[in-house]
């Protein structure tokens, strides 16, 4: 059920990205460029109109959802029950606003269209009419309902009256003479002319089925007079003195005869006051004004028609603030003041940018010419290469009309964005606009702060999905960065931990190429143990797996950048100037020659995997006389310069790689040499660094120095055999 108040803006944003995912199915019906917030200028009214209504649709379901929140849990806490009674009342009036603004600003009403579609308007927003007038029909057509007990009037029902006057109000004379019907004094005469009256009311309506002129023009002029000069008249006659039985039902037949006759004085009146919804909705009883005073008024007319209004009936001071947002911007609407209204709608609701940033962007789209410069004006849209601040100010500058819309997207998105669960659906905003996409992009996705190695990665494919390449990089150095204390804290203790820091933070910097930091790393992580200690597995059990991860993740890097995705746009210049960075740092060429070592391993190549072990046991500082390490073709994707000399421990340990290989007369005997030479070099680099405790590794370099040497001594014996077969063909093709 409902959780917060942020549920609202999840509501708002679902509607509005269904639309977006509309025009970009259907590309042909709008503009190839995606531009703006939704869709392509010059959409025909009719198609914004649909929109709209889903637009009021969403609105609608927000407060529903708040409403029925308040009957189902009573138990809220009393400040929660404020909160949410002043959103609803607040999605109520934003819901009233687009409506009126929808039919003024958006819709095309030929004229005398205009005042019935306004006092549709009244009807939408004031369904109380509606529902008593259901409620009074169901009464009375129950069938144990003692219709002809004079002591249960339908009239005498306190809500009679004022339903009948207010369905009246709202141009609905049909429903009205329904609810008429149900009078006691139904068939008198006074009654049954009013209902004649009412259902020979002229209405303009592009619906059939809601009047009886679909076109309007001379002829509905001339229906229009006679029918409202017969309600003058009739009126004027004095026939309804009397009527309907009893003094109510006859002054409250006369005041729906004042209606419909248009006579100015009666707008005063208390009871239409109430029925229009008490004072402060006087826009509901200007509507019926209009209807009723000049049904051909068109939208150009609306603002002379309410300075005649305003001139008799006074608008009261309005009880609240919010009340009196709504009568500003209702006032802009109908006076045709596009800028007033929005800038009133940005300046007044601040706390719900949805309607200002969605309503403007719409009505763009209906009329790119209202808001906006002519479209032969050409403005960059990459903000960071051409980055101008947006502006409100009021000025006439063609670029302040320009960026309008976008400024009040940015500021949305920023509202949304203040929640960490609604990101996803700011960014998504941001790909809509116009102008200073990329900046606002990269502004939100940097200053997000994600803090875990999830939220992390969905920043940075947030990034590279919008092609802001630089962005994604940023956020890499400051997650590889943000491990480096724990990397290099003194007693950090990695038996507890089951993440090795070092390689998350090696990682995130190679993806942002920050080359000095993967140098550091490389450095501390070879350099964590030096010299030989016998206690090694107990000091530091993790390190082994740490090189080898370490060594893999540099190696995969680097061959995914070069043949993992040929359309990355990384040129082969790039790659190599990318590599000799990392060549400065010896420990990071031992890491890769590391990998490639483990990754011979993995594939069967034991020759490869000699070479490199000797390649890394004999290279010394700077040379260049190496074993190569390419390999066969597609074995390595890039060439390393040589190593510094590496340490005692990681030079046995690299001796005790090819250990298992001993004996199965899979190494060559100039392998084996060089590997002898090498054992020798590091049994004379442990006698110069004796500390007292290297008995059990002096025994481990002995038995190695045995091992190498039966096997040099069984590839002489190889050879001999090998010579053997030569001589004899017939017995090698048997073997084979």
């Amino acid at each position: 059920m409902w959780r917060s108040v942020y549920e609202l803006q999840r509501i708002y944003a679902a509607f509005s990205q269904n639309i977006i995912r509309y025009f970009l199915r259907h590309p042909k019906e709008h503009r190839s460029r995606k531009v703006g917030l939704f869709f392509s200028v010059g959409l025909s009214s009719s198609r914004c109109f649909t929109f709209s209504m889903q637009y009021r649709a969403a609105l609608a379901v927000c407060s529903q959802e708040i409403l029925q929140f308040l009957k189902l849990y009573e138990d809220v806490d009393e400040a929660k029950i404020i909160h949410l009674t002043a959103q609803y009342d607040l999605i109520q009036r934003l819901e009233l606003i687009w409506h009126l603004a929808e039919l003024v600003f958006i819709q095309a009403f030929p004229s005398g269209h205009l005042a019935y579609n306004l006092c549709s308007w009244f009807h939408v927003q004031s369904q109380e009419a509606a529902d008593d007038a259901r409620i009074l029909i169901e009464k009375a057509s129950r069938p144990q309902a003692p219709q002809f007990d004079s002591r249960l009037r339908v009239e005498e029902d306190e809500r009679f009256w004022p339903t009948v006057i207010s369905l009246v109000l709202q141009a609905r004379p049909h429903e009205a003479a329904s609810v008429l019907a149900l009078h006691s004094h139904a068939n008198s005469r006074g009654l049954r002319s009013l209902r004649q009256l009412l259902i020979a009311m002229p209405v303009a309506s592009h619906t059939r089925s809601k009047g009886s002129w679909n076109k309007c023009g001379a002829a509905f002029s001339q229906a229009w007079n006679y029918w409202q000069s017969e309600c003058s008249r009739r009126f004027s006659s004095g026939e309804f003195e009397h009527a309907g039985g009893d003094p109510e039902s006859a002054q409250g037949m006369k005041l729906i005869l004042s209606i419909l006759a248009g006579i100015p004085s009666v707008w005063e009146d208390p009871v239409i006051v109430q029925a229009t919804g008490g004072s402060q909705t006087w826009y509901f009883r200007f509507v019926s004004f209009l209807f009723y005073t000049d049904q051909l008024v068109t939208v150009d007319g609306l603002s002379g028609q309410l300075d005649r209004w305003l001139s008799y009936n006074a608008i009261r001071e309005p009880e609240s603030g919010l009340d009196k947002v709504v009568d500003i911007l209702v006032t802009n609407i109908f006076r045709l003041d596009f800028q007033s209204f929005f800038y009133a709608a940005s300046e007044k609701l601040v706390d719900n940018w949805w309607f200002v940033t969605h309503f403007t962007n719409l009505l763009h789209r209906a009329y790119p010419d209202v808001l906006f410069c002519p479209a032969n004006t050409s403005f960059p849209s990459k903000m960071e290469e051409n980055d101008y601040p947006l502006s409100v100010t009021r000025q006439s500058s063609s670029h302040c009309v320009l960026v309008l819309p976008d400024y009040f997207l940015v500021a949305y998105v920023d509202a949304l964005a203040s929640d960490t669960s609604l990101l996803s659906i700011a960014l998504g905003y941001l790909d809509y606009c116009e102008t200073g996409r990329e900046r606002q992009s990269t502004l939100l996705l940097t200053h997000a702060n994600p803090v875990s190695t999830r939220a992390t990665n969905w920043f940075v494919g947030q990034a590279h999905s919008r092609g802001l390449h630089s962005t994604s990089e940023q956020l890499c150095r400051v997650a590889a960065r943000r491990l480096l204390p724990l990397v290099f804290h003194a007693s950090y203790d990695q038996s507890v931990s089951s993440i090795l820091p070092s390689c998350a933070a090696l990682g995130w910097a190679l993806s942002a190429r920050d080359y000095c930091v993967v140098n550091r790393l490389a450095e501390q992580t070879l350099a964590r143990d030096d010299g030989l200690h016998t206690d090694v597995a107990a000091t530091c059990p993790r390190l082994p797996v740490e090189i080898a991860e370490m060594a893999a993740i540099v190696l995969g890097f680097f061959s995914d950048r070069t043949f993992g995705d040929p359309n990355s746009g990384t040129s082969t210049s790039q790659l190599v100037k990318e590599s000799n960075k990392l060549c400065f740092s010896p420990e990071l060429a031992f890491l890769v020659r590391y990998a490639e070592l483990q990754q011979c391993f993995n594939d069967g190549d034991v020759t490869s995997a000699v070479d490199r072990v000797i390649d890394l046991l004999v290279t010394s500082s700077g040379s260049s006389n190496s074993v190569s390490s390419m390999g066969p073709p597609g074995k390595s994707c890039l060439s390393f310069g040589g190593c510094s000399r590496i340490s005692m421990r990681l030079r046995l340990r690299l001796l005790t790689e090819i250990r298992h290989l001993l004996g199965k007369h899979c190494i060559r005997r100039d392998q084996v040499e060089l590997l002898i030479a090498a054992l020798i070099d590091l049994r004379c680099d442990f006698q110069a660094n004796l500390d007292g405790q290297s008995d059990k590794l002096s025994t481990l370099l002995s038995r190695l120095h045995v091992l190498l040497a039966r096997e040099l001594a069984s590839t002489f014996l190889s050879s001999n055999s090998a010579g053997t077969v030569e001589s004899s063909p017939c017995e090698m093709a048997n073997q084979a």
